[in-house]
């Protein structure tokens, strides 16, 4: 019976002193950011900021009218960018759910950008339409899903066609 032979042991890198002061300044810049915020969650205002956000969200869930849409959108917009400088976190972690009429937006984008462009890849399609692949992924899916595009390829090589 042959013994395996064990692999060696890598060797660890030392960190240069640049290196180490260079991770402690990061360290020391996330500790004052973390405690900025803290801060700013304790002021008064923030209740009534993430209150308001709420009822844009909710706003933004029943109303039908594209105008009074994007009304709520730039309000919620700049109220969560006001606010988000300071370091209160709106509801959401600081990103807004999309609503429905959103992904369906989206969905229609991405079905017709894959139409004029069979065979281009998420990052691609993500490019054009001026977004992430994160964003325009679980669409996707939900269009695959459906049987309206199909799929050649794994991972990042995937391409997509109309179905």
């Amino acid at each position: 019976m042959a013994k395996k032979k064990q692999p060696e042991p890598q060797k660890r890198k030392r960190r240069g002193l640049d290196e180490q002061i260079a991770a402690l300044e990061a360290k020391i810049a996330a500790i004052k950011e973390r405690e900025a915020r803290k801060k700013a969650q304790k002021d008064p205002a923030a209740r009534f900021v993430k209150a308001a956000t709420k009822s844009l969200e909710k706003a933004l869930g029943v109303v039908k009218d594209a105008e009074q849409k994007k009304a709520l959108q730039a309000a919620r917009a700049a109220l969560s960018e006001g606010f988000g400088a300071a370091g209160v976190v709106t509801p959401g972690g600081g990103r807004a759910r999309r609503s429905a009429h959103e992904i369906e937006d989206l969905s229609e984008q991405l079905l017709e950008y894959v139409r004029s462009h069979p065979g281009s890849r998420g990052e691609e399609i993500a490019a054009a339409l001026a977004t992430d692949s994160a964003t325009i992924r679980p669409v996707m899916k939900k269009l695959i899903a459906a049987g309206k595009v199909t799929t050649e390829g794994q991972k990042r090589g995937m391409t997509y066609s109309p179905a």
